[in-house]
């Protein structure tokens, strides 16, 4: 189970027919579990807040407060007669899960189910690559709702349920500002379905779902990944993989130059665009040869063209880090924009690949 930080009670939809995968309220078995998974939480943050007082840390008085699932309740207006207010929360979360794996392209690559149990769930990375899709500068006008991010995955036995955590935030976030929870979750309902229909749009045959499989899964490793050296050749590689035309044959010199500039974001001055783009063809061969050496001077050059006035906290990371995470957020909005376009104008996209 995949469940999003958007809440209330809703009709099961689809989102991408060609996938299979929609979006749901949880069925009877999996609220009685996520009860327990509440409650989980509620003791931790008591048990928390007991080691704190024995530690004599001063603890605000706000955080006392907290976890209050009764108030949780009655601020979302959900009271109903005769049901626990752990049972009304379950039953307003919302999931997305594959709904129809068998008439969907998942069969394809799995005839028998379509996440294995060692595999990370398929709608995890279908919902982490809308949440890039969304975040490009190139779809603010066209999909103006925030993408739900995920808050729980019942496969992740290491990761402590933070159901209530994100619940309260979502209290705390709507009371200062003029949107209700409805208008979110209904915001990022309909975001979810624009780009499932984009994704439905690309997937015209059987080469374009295994280009898109190969892309959600990278992109989930990479965003698992801290933002280091293989990040930056992760990323690099599905930038070239999309934009460069394959018949020359790795020869990515000039190309990326060309082709790439246009997608940086607004960050990156115009007259610096290509000297970036230089740059990343660079470290991208260097870490892929591993020649270290090369890598630190690159990295240096970098610092002293798009770093000058940078402040580094080297309590926090080294140096080298702090460039490789500045590197990184460029290269991932980058990613993001290109993503987009490989949806919403996949034509384009195809003729600056073929240039």
């Amino acid at each position: 189970m995949i469940l999003m930080n958007m809440y209330g009670k809703i009709k099961p939809q689809i989102i991408s027919k060609k996938l299979g995968i929609g979006i749901c309220n949880p069925a009877p078995d999996w609220v009685n579990d996520l009860q327990n998974d509440i409650e989980e939480e509620i003791l931790i943050h008591k048990h928390k807040l007991n080691i704190y007082q024995k530690d004599g840390i001063e603890i605000p008085s706000f955080v006392f407060e907290r976890y209050n699932i009764d108030e949780i309740i009655k601020r979302f207006k959900w009271e109903e007669d005769e049901k626990s207010a752990k049972q009304i929360i379950a039953e307003h979360l919302i999931e997305i899960q594959v709904f129809d794996f068998d008439n969907s392209l998942l069969k394809q690559k799995n005839e028998l189910l379509d996440s294995p149990t060692c595999e990370p769930q398929y709608a995890k990375l279908f919902l982490n690559f809308c949440c890039m899709v969304q975040s490009s500068s190139m779809a603010k006008n066209i999909i103006p709702n925030q993408v739900p991010f995920m808050l729980y995955d019942s496969d992740d036995f290491y990761e402590k349920p933070r159901i209530i955590n994100f619940l309260e935030a979502m209290i705390n976030l709507h009371s200062h500002s003029s949107m209700d929870w409805k208008c979110y979750t209904d915001g990022g309902i309909k975001s979810l379905e624009y780009i499932g229909s984009l994704v439905d749009e690309f997937l015209i045959s059987e080469e374009h779902f295994w280009l898109f499989d190969y892309i959600i899964n990278a992109v989930y490793t990479a965003r698992e990944n801290q933002l280091n050296a293989y990040h930056v050749f992760k990323v690099m590689s599905l930038i070239e993989m999309i934009i460069v035309n394959p018949k020359n044959r790795g020869h990515i010199q000039g190309e990326i130059e060309n082709k790439l500039p246009q997608f940086l974001p607004d960050s990156i001055s115009y007259n610096h665009r290509i000297i970036f783009c230089q740059l990343m063809r660079k470290l991208r061969n260097k870490i892929g040869h591993g020649d270290y050496k090369a890598v630190q001077k690159i990295l240096e050059e970098y610092r002293n063209l798009f770093m000058q006035n940078y402040v580094y906290d080297e309590f926090e990371y080294s140096i080298e880090n702090w460039t490789y995470l500045n590197i990184c957020v460029t290269l991932d909005e980058t990613l993001n924009n290109i993503f987009w376009m490989l949806l919403y104008d996949t034509n384009n996209i195809r003729s600056i690949q073929n240039s």
